[in-house]
């Protein structure tokens, strides 16, 4: 059996994933190695090596229990939001942390949230046995990602909010709905978000969604950042400035370089080529995500790869698009490669629960 498993091991996925979590340490010692200890790359090495840790104890639990526990993790998950939006921890006016004490860990529900709502979907979507849904069928899966997603907002954590939609109707159409009703659900979904927007959307996000169409307008204020990462990424040139040479990473032009800009200081430091290189990593990773969603032999698993991939793609879509100039900024962080510890560890479990599914993918399903 043990061999088995080994036959069927994604061995290539678990490299790429292994090589870009190390390009990601490397970077962020770029710019936070001249910080006092402990500096951010020190506690991104812890956390990358309990993510890994996490990974290969996650691959000895058979995936098909996932599905048992899918409304544990999901009710849990609304607790902690519950608690969060109630108790939680404000910073320059978000709150998205709880405080662990003991351990000063900063716990971010969003992030666990978004693999706990892909597990209650696709357990809700394997009913349908692979039939198209009716309108009315989706109303459920809906309200299960609607419900989380609007504490979510009132947060207010507007990058997450943005890719948990996508994420749902990427669920949906693996489902075999007809895309020309899909087309038409999101029209009549975007039109009144349109006039709500204004209303629930925080004033300095209406800035940041906006800024990046003329950043110009305000260079000091809501156009700032955007600017100094196009500078940033631009500078690189064809090869980069080199290690620790970026200067407008290492003189503090650029602001949170090792979360929601690190791929800007990617391009600074290893220019055009480098860029191209780590993009093709991750849309090889993604392509590997995809093809185990294609051989997974139930609908359970392939509903699991295909929305934990889709989480992974749109982060990875709006974070370098955002960084430059062609998507508005929303902190999302670049999966893999930015700090934080909520985000690194629900990377690296996510990740094991598709190599989960590819490694069983030869065993006869039981329902």
């Amino acid at each position: 059996m043990i061999r088995r498993y080994l036959e069927h091991f994604d061995f290539v996925l678990l490299s790429l994933v292994l090589i870009i979590g190390f390009l990601g340490i490397l970077t962020i010692y770029s710019v936070t190695s001249d910080d006092p200890p402990p500096a951010d790359y020190q506690k991104q090495i812890a956390w990358t090596i309990l993510g890994i840790l996490c990974l290969f104890g996650s691959l000895a639990i058979d995936y098909r229990l996932l599905k048992k526990v899918a409304p544990v993790l999901y009710l849990v998950v609304i607790a902690f939001l519950v608690f969060l939006l109630l108790h939680g921890r404000t910073e320059l006016g978000v709150r998205r942390w709880i405080l662990i004490p003991f351990i000063q860990f900063r716990l971010q529900p969003s992030e666990f949230a978004k693999p706990a709502i892909v597990l209650m979907l696709a357990r809700w979507m394997e009913r349908w046995r692979g039939n198209p849904p009716s309108l009315r069928q989706l109303l459920m899966p809906a309200g299960i990602m609607i419900i989380p997603l609007i504490m979510i907002l009132k947060q207010p954590d507007l990058g997450t909010s943005l890719i948990l939609p996508p994420v749902f109707l990427a669920m949906v159409f693996v489902s075999g709905f007809r895309v020309r009703t899909m087309i038409i659900i999101v029209l009549c979904l975007t039109l009144p978000l349109a006039f709500v927007a204004p209303h629930v959307i925080k004033p300095y996000q209406m800035k940041r969604i906006t800024s990046f169409l003329d950043p110009e307008a305000d260079p000091l204020g809501s156009g700032y950042q955007l600017i100094q990462s196009k500078i940033a990424f631009g500078s690189g040139g064809l090869t980069g400035k080199g290690f620790k040479q970026g200067p407008q990473s290492h003189l503090d032009f650029l602001p949170v370089q090792d979360t929601d800009f690190i791929f800007a200081v990617w391009g600074e430091e290893r220019g055009f080529i480098g860029a191209v290189l780590l993009l093709s990593l991750f849309i090889f990773l993604t392509f590997r995500c995809l093809t185990i969603a294609r051989k997974a032999n139930d609908l359970f698993g392939t509903y699991v790869c295909v929305g934990l991939t889709s989480i992974l793609f749109c982060q990875i879509f709006i974070n370098t698009g955002m960084v430059i100039g062609l998507m508005p900024i929303t902190g999302l962080p670049l999966p893999l490669m930015s700090y934080g510890g909520s985000a690194c560890l629900t990377n690296f479990v996510s990740l094991a629960f598709i190599l989960n599914i590819g490694m069983r993918s030869f065993s006869v399903y039981q329902s």
